[in-house]
């Protein structure tokens, strides 16, 4: 999951003004919202996974769902972007079926302990803390195919490992914290 430092835009009270409830906001004002998000604030990234977000695939996620707490309906501090996987981040989440209380049982990407998660070197993502575990879960941030992709990761950065004196970030554009933690790990001191 990313740690994101929100900024809100200067465009986004005017907006969202006089708007009764997200139904109310036309498509391109959305769109705005979304490219200030994916552009500014995620680095093209989905907020809960870290895969790259693809043209059309994601959507303007609301942390907290509007359904339980609609006074946040236009706190912007409540929005991120998600991709659209069915079987995790935000769809997985909403259908997940968190009470209002058990919010404080996850992270928010403004709110994460980085330092709670790390991972294997099969591609999962390990909670150190019931509050980690949890987050983990509730967005099935180890669904198969995003393990998969880290479990790639890991073969190809083997596969390269002559050339890694590159930028990480250069070369894979995906999944930011589990890059950290490789190279934090020693992973490519230990796998010589």
């Amino acid at each position: 999951m990313l740690k994101i430092t929100k900024k809100k835009p200067d465009f986004f009270d005017d907006l969202v003004k006089d708007k009764k409830n997200w139904d109310n906001l036309r498509g391109e004002e959305k769109k705005i919202i979304a490219e200030y998000l994916k552009k500014n604030e995620q680095k093209g990234m989905c907020a809960y996974c870290e895969s790259k977000l693809k043209e059309n695939s994601y959507h303007i996620e609301h942390f907290r769902k509007r359904s339980l707490f609609p006074e946040l309906t236009f706190d912007y501090n409540n929005l991120f972007l998600s991709c659209n996987n069915e079987n995790s981040c935000g769809k997985h989440k909403d259908r997940y079926g968190l009470t209002k209380d058990e919010f404080n049982t996850i992270y928010s990407p403004l709110y994460i302990n980085l330092d709670e998660f790390e991972y294997s070197y099969t591609g999962e993502i390990l909670g150190k803390t019931p509050k980690a575990k949890k987050t983990i879960e509730v967005f099935n941030l180890n669904e198969r195919s995003l393990v998969e992709k880290r479990k790639k990761i890991i073969k190809s950065i083997e596969f390269c490992r002559e050339y890694l004196n590159l930028d990480l970030f250069e070369i894979f554009q995906e999944f930011k914290t589990f890059l950290i933690f490789l190279k934090n790990s020693n992973f490519f001191e230990t796998q010589n």
